[in-house]
């Protein structure tokens, strides 16, 4: 599933009574948390617009079970809503085909850990103790992109070369189940739900924890976030990485954050560590007793 935000929001200033637009161009969405409940995981999007005139202004979704829009919610404050978005959730479109040049890497792990010891070294020769320090922040942002990378190349190898794997993901994944082929396309190219698995599995994104565990769980049998020791701390680190990404190390309120200081950065970053380590051990151990 993607999301679709499409026209433009008119909101109406509560004291000067003027009508100002946003585009749908300016929203930028994250998934900000998650929740597991009973049909699976809760996920939550959110954008947020910082308005000179208006203030904060949020637009949320949530998604539960996995694949179905469950309800969305704008909010302005004390303003009003004259004209809202067309926003929700829909199927994703084929993903281009430039992807299909992308070579996974043979051993993700070892790539991750190379990455956590130079960017560990990094933060101590020239990180500093105060938590707005930018490369702190650098630092801490690169590691949820190392863990993504991670959790990304590594399914992708285990399905690509899992026949069941593969086989599942077709027939549980929400998306998946829903592609239809003709016995001509299937003629002309006998590769194309092989190519079709690989390009969904490139299109998602890895920081949405609560969504890759579901794929983990259906193409591998292992639930990724029960490998967590405080998954309550690793969807903050997302959020929080989001911003560092997306609005240069302040919250939605506009508030500095100061909590990445060294000691800070290199805790979230063990975090993130001990978490692929436990992935992939159960990865390994699933391996095994598949001989």
């Amino acid at each position: 599933m993607r999301i679709y935000c499409r026209g433009e929001a008119r909101i109406r200033q509560s004291e000067t009574g003027q009508i100002y637009e946003i585009e749908s161009e300016e929203l930028d969405w994250e998934s900000v948390g998650g929740d597991e409940r009973q049909m699976g995981p809760e996920i939550h999007y959110e954008a947020i617009v910082e308005h000179p005139e208006l203030g904060t202004l949020t637009w949320g979704l949530w998604e539960y079970p996995v694949g179905i829009e469950n309800y969305q919610n704008t909010d302005v404050g004390r303003h009003e809503v004259v004209n809202d978005f067309s926003y929700g959730l829909e199927h994703e479109e084929p993903v281009p085909d430039e992807w299909l040049d992308y070579t996974v890497p043979d051993d993700p792990f070892t790539i991750f850990m190379n990455s956590y010891h130079q960017s560990g070294d990094l933060l101590a020769d020239s990180g500093k103790d105060h938590g707005g320090y930018l490369l702190n922040r650098m630092v801490f942002s690169h590691q949820i992109t190392a863990m993504e990378a991670f959790l990304g190349d590594t399914l992708i190898n285990a399905v690509m070369g899992n026949t069941d794997a593969m086989q599942r993901l077709i027939e549980q994944d929400d998306e998946l189940v829903k592609e239809k082929f003709t016995l001509v396309e299937v003629s002309k190219e006998p590769n194309l739900v092989e190519r079709k698995i690989r390009e969904h599995l490139r299109s998602i994104l890895y920081h949405n924890l609560a969504k890759v565990d579901v794929l983990y769980n259906i193409a591998l049998g292992i639930r990724i976030l029960n490998e967590a020791e405080d998954k309550a701390s690793l969807f903050k680190v997302v959020t929080l990485r989001h911003d560092c990404v997306h609005r240069n190390g302040f919250d939605k309120d506009g508030n500095e954050l100061q909590v990445f200081t060294k000691q800070f950065v290199q805790d979230k970053a063990d975090l993130i560590r001990d978490f692929v380590e436990r992935i992939e051990r159960a990865l390994r151990t699933h391996s095994e007793g598949r001989f």
